[in-house]
């Protein structure tokens, strides 16, 4: 399993590794290296069922998925997204908002982002379990909490992406329900970009998102991304 995902490394396609998901990405079109993308994935696929590994998410141009024939046949589209970068070259705005970095260890950081996240105590507990399989030399450091008026109203984890040239991204974003729709959601990714320049030393930032959430690309937008040209199709298999 982890030479084919080594293989796949060397043609382009990156992966994440956890204890149930693998995750593979590429986000150019890379059509002269299609054929051995697609049978490397399919011998990927097909090892699946001998593992503890139950499911294999992959993200694509459409136009390199179209010359995918095994994996378009055997992987189930389940969404698009939109891609926006921002270089850190650039300077941030100066005022950045309060925030805390919170342990992902502590009772009340599972309570608080179960309720961000509208999910029970022990699947929000199962997903900080998974981002620490993911990212175990960063997830101390990721939990990162908007505090408004003495008070958390949001979560942001920024990191950078494994086996990338400082590649800043965000795990996941959220604002707590009872200050939805206040327009807090900026200022909360904004915190996540300053981390990432000045805590993780990242060159860039890359986010995606779904090409339909309006609030998240307006959110990016507001705050200099730019968008790319081409949407990525997100592919799943599970057994």
């Amino acid at each position: 399993m982890d030479k084919l995902l080594q293989q796949l490394q060397s043609v382009g396609v990156h992966y994440i590794k956890s204890d149930r998901l693998i995750i593979l990405e590429i986000l150019e079109n890379n059509i002269t290296q299609a054929p051995e993308i697609d049978m490397l994935i399919n011998k990927l696929l097909n090892k699946l069922k001998n593992s503890k590994l139950k499911k294999v998410k992959f993200e694509c141009p459409k136009t390199l998925l179209d010359s995918l024939n095994i994996t378009r046949n055997k992987m189930k589209i389940v969404g698009e997204r939109v891609i926006y970068t921002r270089p850190f070259t650039r300077p941030l705005d100066n005022l950045v908002p309060n925030y805390e970095v919170w342990s992902i260890s502590e009772h009340n950081s599972i309570s608080f982002l179960s309720e961000v996240m509208g999910k029970n105590f022990i699947d929000t507990e199962k997903f900080l379990i998974a981002m620490r399989t993911e990212l175990p030399s960063q997830v101390e450091k990721m939990y990162t909490v908007y505090i408004v008026n003495n008070e958390p109203v949001g979560v942001v984890f920024p990191h950078i992406e494994p086996n990338t040239d400082k590649e800043g991204r965000i795990f996941w974003i959220g604002i707590h329900p009872n200050f939805i729709g206040t327009g807090m959601g900026k200022n909360l990714h904004s915190i996540g970009l300053y981390r990432l320049k000045n805590d993780f030393k990242a060159n860039y930032y890359l986010g995606m998102t779904q090409v339909d959430n309006m609030p998240m690309r307006n959110i990016m937008v507001s705050n200099a991304c730019i968008q790319n040209k081409n949407t990525v199709i997100s592919l799943q298999y599970s057994i």
